[in-house]
């Protein structure tokens, strides 16, 4: 549903590359045992990172193994995966995201493609409701909400947009995180709210063009200012991450929220020079307490 929070693969070893393949490919084969074989069109990154990072904070059992991979029928050598029980709740959030990205896309322009999906995923769907059904609940309550906030043009509060969807990020990484519930919950409200941010940066062009709500058009923002916001809701993500007891894949997972989340605005707006991207946003692993 986001696209947003992927590895920088620059920053990571052969040995890093292989661990983030097995886990996302964990998370595809999560995905077809769990909703058959057109739900790993679900399939993204960014819910990979949440697994990665649970596994890390629990050390869960993973399940590890190796398999021919439908979606790369060219012949090859088995792909490794990796999978725990983290893997499960992020592949049933994965079809609920998805789900919901369609009836945003319907309610938008009555996409042909979008309505189709819906129907495909419709039964998905209803299986996600039934094993994760307060998180479900959340994302439609939320989705509403954002749906409200939009429509009204938020003229009072250009952030709500953004604040709503991070408190929905928040709640659904909080779940069975017991002791460190409270840091995973502030986690997921920064990320959450930097993903619609980033979203709402890239689309700048085209929103300003259509009238689609945008808080950066709304703002008139440029792209320096659009940078100065991210990286502070990228600082209000990093500050519960940093305290947290991570070790297995902690280097992995800096490579994403520190670097990799900034891939897209990079690319939608190149720095015009070394010192224009050395001041932008942050790029440098700060040292973890």
């Amino acid at each position: 549903m986001f696209g947003f929070v992927a590895a920088d693969a620059g920053a990571l070893s052969e040995e890093e590359k292989e661990r983030y393949r097995a886990v996302y490919c964990g998370l595809c084969l999560a995905l077809r045992d769990r909703y058959g074989q057109l739900s790993r069109a679900c399939l993204t990154y960014d819910l990979t990172f949440f697994v990665l990072l649970c596994n890390s904070l629990h050390e869960p059992v993973e399940t590890k193994g190796a398999s021919h991979c439908v979606m790369h029928p060219a012949p090859a050598a088995p792909r490794p995966w990796a999978r725990s029980t983290w893997t499960d709740y992020a592949a049933d959030l994965s079809v609920a995201f998805a789900y919901h990205k369609v009836l945003d896309d319907i309610a938008d322009d009555g996409d042909l493609k979008a309505r189709a999906a819906e129907r495909l995923l419709a039964g998905a769907y209803e299986r996600a409701r039934t094993r994760i059904p307060e998180q479900c609940a959340e994302i439609e309550r939320a989705m509403a909400a954002i749906r409200a906030i939009e429509q009204g043009g938020a003229a009072d509060d250009p952030d709500a947009a953004a604040h709503e969807f991070g408190r929905m990020l928040g709640r659904l990484f909080a779940r069975d995180q017991g002791f460190w519930a409270a840091a995973m919950e502030e986690l997921g409200c920064g990320l959450g709210r930097f993903i619609y941010l980033m979203d709402a940066a890239v689309d700048f062009t085209d929103d300003a063009a259509s009238g689609s709500y945008n808080p950066f058009v709304a703002l008139g923002s440029d792209s320096e200012a659009m940078r100065a916001t991210l990286a502070l809701a990228a600082a209000d993500a990093a500050a519960p991450y940093e305290h947290l007891p991570l070790v297995q894949d902690a280097h992995l997972m800096d490579a994403i929220l520190y670097s990799g989340i900034w891939a897209q605005f990079t690319k939608a707006y190149p720095p015009q020079d070394a010192l224009a991207q050395n001041e932008g946003s942050p790029q440098s692993e700060p040292p973890r307490n």
